[in-house]
């Protein structure tokens, strides 16, 4: 496909896609171009990227056994899991899964920090950085034996 774009007025341009021709106000030329990057720019496609990790790490952390997931709780970082926590926090299923693996002092210490550190919610950097750090230590689990996931299906 041949594309050529030129200037056909003051404030007026034209966009060719082979024998279509559209004419654009400067404003909407800009809006297209800003529309066109947002889509092709690689934080966008990071952001895709990011969401998908977290969302594949999830799934398959609530099928975890629950020995594996005790194991996974004494050694992830607190803030971390709290951070998954309240990023999961309409996650029934998983929720249920870690409170019902953890002491009933741990599960009280968790909700109520859930309440006031992060009653803000949690920077998309933040959530990139936990699900790469809990990637990392469910991958040594699994690695050494210890997490093993069952009944992991696609969604």
């Amino acid at each position: 496909m041949k594309i050529t774009a030129k200037k056909t007025a003051p404030g007026v341009y034209s966009i060719s896609f082979d024998d279509t021709e559209v004419a654009l106000e400067g404003s909407d030329l800009k809006s297209l171009l800003i529309q066109i990057t947002r889509l092709l720019s690689p934080a966008s496609e990071l952001a895709k990227s990011g969401e998908n990790r977290r969302k594949e790490f999830i799934r398959h952390i609530k099928n975890a056994n629950d020995v594996a997931l005790q194991k996974f709780l004494l050694v992830a970082d607190h803030e971390d899991v709290l951070i998954l926590l309240k990023v999961a926090e309409d996650d029934k299923a998983l929720l249920k899964k870690f409170y019902g693996n953890m002491s009933e002092r741990s599960r009280k210490i968790c909700t109520e920090d859930l309440v006031y550190k992060y009653q803000d919610g949690v920077s998309a950097a933040q959530v990139t950085a936990i699900i790469g750090r809990l990637g990392a230590i469910a991958k040594d689990l699994e690695n050494e034996g210890t997490l093993v996931y069952e009944n992991v299906v696609r969604q």
